[in-house]
């Protein structure tokens, strides 16, 4: 798998019909991830959407691009540039965050802390993911997920198998730089 590859995948994906609800954002999230992944980072994408449905924010991991910072995960970056602009924002119940991965428990905790309503993600992360494990919260995490939705994204077999295909590209590479420090 290269990233040539992928990138006929992601061209295949957009080109194609299809009646699941979250394919379009997806196609979004997977060329945020595609870009990352060509970065020499983790391929993650993430996109915000306001209570209307219209994406206002678009980010990518970026812990090794252009150096080393341990906290630009996909949905920090969003969750960043959207509270950069956006400071006197008082909720963000209405919000739908979607990214091509399951959150880590570092990025599952910011989006409770910020109250994003509903996340979205395409792809498991059987390694690092931290939804599938939200029965093990502490109770003070738990109450924040109280009335708050996690599920996976409406989206093509194709296109989640692509979201993952991204994030596993420079995986081993990644983990090798990040258990050797």
């Amino acid at each position: 798998m290269t990233l040539r590859d992928l990138t006929r995948r992601l061209k295949k994906a957009a080109a194609q019909q299809t009646a699941h609800s979250d394919q379009a954002l997806g196609i979004l999230v997977c060329e945020e991830a595609l870009a990352a992944a060509g970065a020499k980072t983790y391929g993650v994408g993430a996109i915000l959407l306001d209570p209307a449905g219209t994406v206002i924010r678009r980010g990518r991991n970026r812990v090794f691009s252009p150096h080393f910072r341990s906290d630009l995960h996909a949905e920090m970056v969003v969750l960043n540039a959207f509270e950069e602009q956006f400071p006197p924002a008082k909720s963000m119940r209405a919000y739908t965050l979607m990214s091509s991965l399951e959150p880590c428990p570092m990025c599952l905790s910011r989006l409770l802390i910020a109250g994003v309503q509903t996340v979205k993600y395409l792809a498991l992360d059987e390694w690092g993911g931290m939804v599938t494990h939200m029965h093990a919260l502490p109770k003070a995490w738990a109450h924040l997920a109280e009335g708050r939705t996690f599920v996976l994204a409406d989206v093509s077999e194709e296109l989640r198998q692509l979201a993952l295909d991204l994030f596993l590209l420079n995986l081993d590479t990644l983990r090798k730089k990040l258990w050797d420090r």
